[in-house]
C-alpha cells in the first residue's frame, strides 16, 4: 500500500516541475526580413522538458511554423524566421507564441 502511496504522489509532483516559458523576446531587421526570436526557458532536461513549437502569426493567418524535439540548451532557444519571400505589410502585428512541450505557452506581439 506505501509503495501504489509513493508511486501515485510521485505522479502527483511531476507535473508540477513543469512550467511555461518564461519570456518571449523578438526583433526584426528589415533589411534581411528577419524576425529574431528569443525565448527563456529554463530547465534541468532540454531533451524531456523543451520548447517544442515556435508559431509567428498575424492575426489568425499562421505565417511560419516550426517544431522540436529536444531544447538547444537548458537555458532557452533562439530562432530565426525569413519573411524574404512574403514581405511584412506596414502596421502588421506579429504575435510569436513558443510552446513548452509539458506545460503552457507564452507570447509576444512586435509590429516591425
Amino acid at each position: 500500500m506505501k509503495k501504489w502511496f509513493a508511486i501515485l504522489l510521485l505522479a502527483c509532483a511531476l507535473p508540477l516541475a513543469a512550467h511555461p516559458p518564461r519570456s518571449v523576446e523578438l526583433g526584426y531587421d528589415g533589411e534581411t526580413a528577419t524576425l529574431a526570436v528569443k525565448v527563456l526557458h529554463r530547465v534541468g532536461d532540454p531533451d524531456r522538458h523543451f520548447i517544442s513549437r515556435i508559431e509567428v502569426r498575424s492575426g489568425k493567418e499562421l505565417l511560419a511554423e516550426k517544431t522540436y524535439d529536444r531544447q538547444e540548451t537548458a537555458s532557452g532557444r533562439d530562432e530565426a524566421f525569413s519573411f524574404a519571400e512574403r514581405p511584412l505589410k506596414d502596421g502588421e502585428t506579429l504575435t510569436v507564441t513558443a510552446f513548452c512541450n509539458i506545460s503552457g505557452e507564452k507570447s509576444a506581439e512586435l509590429k516591425p
